[in-house]
């Protein structure tokens, strides 16, 4: 059975096969019995309950480990290892008060199901017409078909069946009432005339996943690593998505991305063409999924042009002047031997390099070449004296 709330160690809720006649109830015997669950530690909403013979488990779906939980006694009846259930149908009524007994003082059913076939049964009202014996029943005070009881019908044909299964349909869910809703579909059983029992198997109450920590900004230069990270609670299962500019796109361990399925993206040697792209992850489990926010990922590439005039003939008259950009402002300048200046005059011919880095340490290296003007040319001025027009007296 599978609990539609909390309850705390120490609850107990017993199990009868007796069947109610309308008047009364079966009596307890050594066919019609009644045992008690007591828990032994407090259980959340949606854990499944298996108990055999005289023992009780919980199981976790998640890990498919069971684990003993509390104790079972037999407290009405002489059966000799719990219910005796018929394999030509019967019921089990959950109740609760009594003293452990269905007919004690206080006690009243929460919770039926009825798998003994005959012609007029129907959910609303079990085994109508059928002969008053320990197989039968009809549906017991305080208890809904449909809601909080359930028949099972025939397997096939008038043949009740021995033993049945949900198949989890429609779980997990959020609320003990979805999962009220499931359970009571005959549609989400698998019935057989086979004896049986097992656990459903179900994680039947999730909530998704909530963001407790969405990824930061992140800032850095070209060829640097860097990571964005997530936390989420309840969380199995993530994945990370990146948006270009044309939406988000589920990322694959491709350099220079990996660890794109964990709560932790790792980017290695960011290039400029990542500039301005953003990252989000998704957290999923059973119940579904939660998004956390986007985050950008700015790349620093500091470039460094410059505009150079070269000497003159046997002047140290070059000039660099520099102009850096990509980068965060301030800039520091290096050009060696303790030059910091941006720019630089007085050059003479030859090859001069500069290490620009910006406020966050992002630097660029660039070269520039001062070359050297042509000789100047020199010589000396001959003026003729020009004839004139028809004359022969030029000089």
């Amino acid at each position: 059975f599978v609990l539609l709330s909390n309850i705390s160690s120490g609850t107990k809720i017993s199990f009868t096969d007796q069947g109610y006649q309308g008047s009364g109830w079966q009596p307890a015997a050594s066919s019609e019995s009644a045992i008690t669950w007591t828990s032994g530690t407090a259980l959340p909403t949606g854990t499944e309950i298996y108990i055999v013979g005289l023992s009780a488990y919980t199981y976790n779906p998640t890990t498919s480990v069971s684990v003993a939980n509390g104790n079972v006694a037999l407290t009405s009846g002489s059966s000799t290892n719990g219910l005796s259930l018929s394999n030509v149908g019967d019921q089990i009524i959950a109740f609760q008060g009594g003293n452990g007994s269905i007919t004690g003082s206080g006690a009243y059913a929460i919770a039926g199901i009825n798998y003994f076939y005959n012609a007029n049964s129907t959910n609303a009202g079990w085994n109508i017409g059928a002969p008053n014996g320990p197989n039968a029943s009809l549906m017991p005070p305080g208890l809904t078909g449909g809601t909080s009881a359930f028949y099972t019908g025939a397997v096939t044909g008038t043949t009740s069946p021995q033993s049945g299964k949900f198949n989890c349909v429609g779980m997990p869910t959020t609320t003990a009432a979805n999962v009220r809703t499931a359970v009571m579909n005959l549609s989400n059983w698998t019935l057989s005339t086979a004896a049986g029992s097992q656990y459903s198997g179900c994680l039947f109450i999730a909530s998704v996943p909530v963001i407790t920590g969405n990824p930061p900004n992140r800032t850095l230069c070209a060829g640097g690593n860097t990571t964005f990270s997530i936390s989420a609670t309840g969380a199995t299962s993530y994945q990370w998505f990146q948006n270009t500019g044309s939406g988000f796109i589920a990322l694959t361990d491709t350099a220079p991305f990996s660890n794109v399925t964990t709560n932790t993206l790792t980017i290695t040697g960011v290039t400029p063409a990542l500039n301005g792209t953003l990252y989000r992850c998704v957290a999923t489990n059973a119940a579904g999924s939660a998004t956390s926010n986007s985050a950008t990922l700015t790349v620093i590439n500091v470039t460094a042009n410059g505009v150079k005039t070269d000497a003159c003939s046997g002047s140290t008259n070059g000039t660099i002047t520099l102009t850096p950009a990509g980068g965060i402002a301030p800039y520091t300048f290096n050009w060696g031997g303790g030059i910091t200046t941006k720019d630089r005059t007085g050059l003479a011919p030859g090859t001069y390099s500069v290490t620009v880095t910006d406020n966050i340490g992002c630097s660029t290296t660039a070269s520039f070449v001062i070359g050297q003007l042509a000789t100047a040319i020199s010589g000396t001025t001959v003026v003729l004296n020009v004839a004139c027009n028809g004359g022969s007296n030029g000089a």
